[in-house]
């Protein structure tokens, strides 16, 4: 009896993967980014400003920042990529478009939490700034995006 979901199986090579991650993770950060900006209007703070802060530089240009959040957001990608293609090859465990959703949310929980609690307070970056709850959302937008991504290939 079939259960009524299409379950497709094609085998991936591991550099497919991770292509395809880092631009994920580029398609995920530029929502993620999108989500902040309106985010950040809705404080009354101009954009520029929020973009300002993923520069490490007192006086760091809008631009600057929001590619650097870009490249960081590849690079997170690039890793998500790595896992689920690990996910992908255990025994027995086959990746739905739901549990890719899963995979990448929980994925995006887990930036979050490093980010917050280990990263940003170490280097004592102005991206703490940012209200606890807009930070975190945004990084579930974020894994959101890259699961959802996942889930399409």
């Amino acid at each position: 009896m079939v259960d009524g979901a299409k379950v497709m199986h094609r085998e991936n090579k591991f550099s497919d993967v991770v292509v395809d991650g880092l631009f994920a993770g580029v398609l995920a950060g530029l929502v993620m980014a999108a989500y902040l900006a309106i985010t950040a209007v809705v404080h009354s703070e101009m954009p520029g400003v929020l973009f300002s802060r993923f520069h490490p530089a007192e006086a760091a240009s809008p631009w600057t920042g929001f590619l650097l959040h870009l490249a960081v957001s590849g690079v997170y990608g690039l890793l998500y990529g790595c896992l689920y293609y690990l996910a992908c090859t255990l025994p027995r465990l086959v990746i739905f478009p739901r549990r890719a959703l899963a995979l990448g949310i929980g994925y995006g929980a887990v930036l979050f939490s490093l980010a917050w609690y280990i990263l940003l307070p170490a280097s004592a970056s102005p991206l703490l700034q940012i209200p606890y709850w807009d930070f975190g959302l945004a990084h579930l937008v974020y894994g959101l995006v890259v699961g959802w991504r996942f889930g399409r290939i």
